[in-house]
């Protein structure tokens, strides 16, 4: 009889979660509500790591004393030619053999990074007897060697880690020491449980997360992104600044992750035009290392949302890169957001976060959020929409997916959509991995249609004019 009182109490309980969960997201499954909830406490109880930071000019320099710390002897340099050619990783390898530490180096790796790559670098680390690993450059380095690393801890076929806690086996198989030295202020892979490599084979995206992914310590030195590019400096910015609006926006935020969204983006709106501008002030640099840094932390624990999902999948299938793809997204995802959101609707969650960020970005004049009135409040929302279009244009980042074609948009939400909510698919023949990919937790939830309806925006012109010929649908709702 207890049993059965216990067992009504908790259904009871369940239903009234699952009834206020369902006015708050009419459009979600009940699937993705309960997901959506695991991933709220997860995200509460799971300890993830922070790295140790190191940072200033020159701090590059310490990286040797930092490996003998951890005892280490042998690592492996993952980076790219690019690198190498510019002479940005010398210094590191000098201050290696000056303190008597060998170490091995492997530079092929390009943007959005195939598992080949991984399995090249594998080898290299086993054939040489390394003991430990120096992530060198963007994120795409840093994806690179984390998936080594996992390689090392748990030799599977990389597929097989794809989702939540499939690498490290929660602690029982613990990955070489990983030291990550950004280059770009944007990925925040120095603080991150993720990864993303792409499969050739299957023309796609697949993302890894795990807290043993996390670096054991971040280098930020600022001196290393002086000679980065404006459009890199864009993308990575624009990058960073998604990382902070997303993991503040989403369900599974804290008063943690909130803190840092918003120091983040306050240090991005500041900063990061002029470091586009002006690549040699390092009091910019430093601060988007920060941002970047921030963000990462925020987003690491509290996830992204609909922006990188459909990113993801142009990185796989177009090889855009990562940053451009955020940017040329991020305003029209927030103004998706909006779209069901008027003064005096009662239904306003997304403009107070909004105004929240706006506060941040300085841009509500002084005033407290809490002062406002709806209308302001959507008025502002509106603008700190804008202002992210505005930057875009400013720093010149494209605004369509040349390579896209008309015929792709649905294939892109479908893929989109499934990273995005998690795998709903064989949940029978893979339940664990179903039941461990929580997808992101979105303000809102998305349909196909809507989906399609944001992939468009972003197609070249001509394309455009042929997707709304043939969908005449979209002209009508967003």
């Amino acid at each position: 009889m207890q049993l059965v009182r216990k067992t009504a109490k908790w259904a009871i309980i369940l239903s009234v979660l699952a009834a206020i969960a369902k006015r708050r997201y009419p459009k979600a499954p009940l699937s993705a509500l309960v997901k959506r909830l695991i991933g709220f406490i997860v995200a509460r109880v799971l300890p993830v790591p922070t790295p140790q930071i190191v940072s200033g000019k020159g701090c590059t320099a310490d990286i040797p004393s930092l490996l003998k710390k951890m005892r280490c002897k042998k690592p492996l340099i993952v980076t790219d030619k690019m690198l190498i050619d510019h002479g940005l990783v010398k210094p590191v390898m000098d201050s290696l053999t000056s303190e008597n530490l060998m170490y091995e180096v492997y530079d092929n790796v390009v943007a959005n990074p195939p598992s080949e790559l991984v399995e090249e670098g594998f080898e290299v680390y086993k054939s040489k007897d390394c003991d430990s690993i120096i992530a060198f450059g963007g994120g795409s380095p840093m994806d690179v060697a984390k998936v080594i690393g996992a390689k090392v801890a748990n030799p599977q076929d990389i597929e097989s880690y794809q989702g939540f806690f499939m690498v490290s086996r929660l602690g029982l198989s613990p990955l070489p020491p990983l030291i990550a030295v950004p280059t770009t202020a944007g990925t925040g892979s120095e603080t991150t449980v993720a990864a993303v490599i792409t499969i050739k084979k299957k023309n796609c995206k697949i993302a890894i997360a795990d807290l043993g992914l996390v670096p054991r310590v971040a280098v930020l030195d600022p001196l290393l992104c002086v000679k980065l590019p404006p459009g890199v400096t864009a993308a990575t910015g624009m990058d960073a600044l998604t990382h902070a609006i997303e993991s503040f926006l989403g369900g599974w935020s804290s008063a943690f992750t909130r803190k840092n969204s918003l120091s983040a983006t306050e240090k991005i709106f500041k900063n990061v035009l002029t470091a586009y501008k002006d690549g040699s002030n390092l009091d910019a640099r430093e601060g988007m290392l920060n941002a970047s840094f921030e963000a990462g932390l925020a987003f690491t624990r509290a996830n992204v949302g609909y922006v990188h999902a459909i990113a993801h999948q142009f990185g796989g299938m177009f090889h855009t890169a990562h940053g451009v793809a955020n940017a040329m997204l991020l305003p029209h995802v927030l103004d998706y957001y909006l779209q069901d959101e008027q003064p005096g609707s009662g239904n306003l969650y997304c403009t107070r976060q909004y105004t929240e960020l706006a506060e941040a970005a300085n841009m509500t004049n002084g005033c407290s959020p809490s002062t406002l009135s709806a209308s302001e409040k959507h008025k502002i929302a509106r603008q700190f929409v804008d202002r992210i279009a505005e930057m875009n244009a400013k720093m010149t980042i494209a605004a369509d997916v040349k390579e896209m074609k008309a015929s792709d948009v649905e294939e892109v939400a479908i893929r989109a959509l499934k990273e995005a909510h998690g795998d709903m698919h064989n949940p029978l023949q893979k339940p664990l991995a179903a039941f461990l990919d929580l997808g992101y937790p979105t303000p809102k939830y998305m349909t196909l249609d809507d989906c399609k309806r944001i992939i468009a925006k972003v197609l070249p012109a001509d394309e455009r004019e042929k997707w709304m010929a043939n969908n005449p649908w979209a002209n009508t709702g967003q």
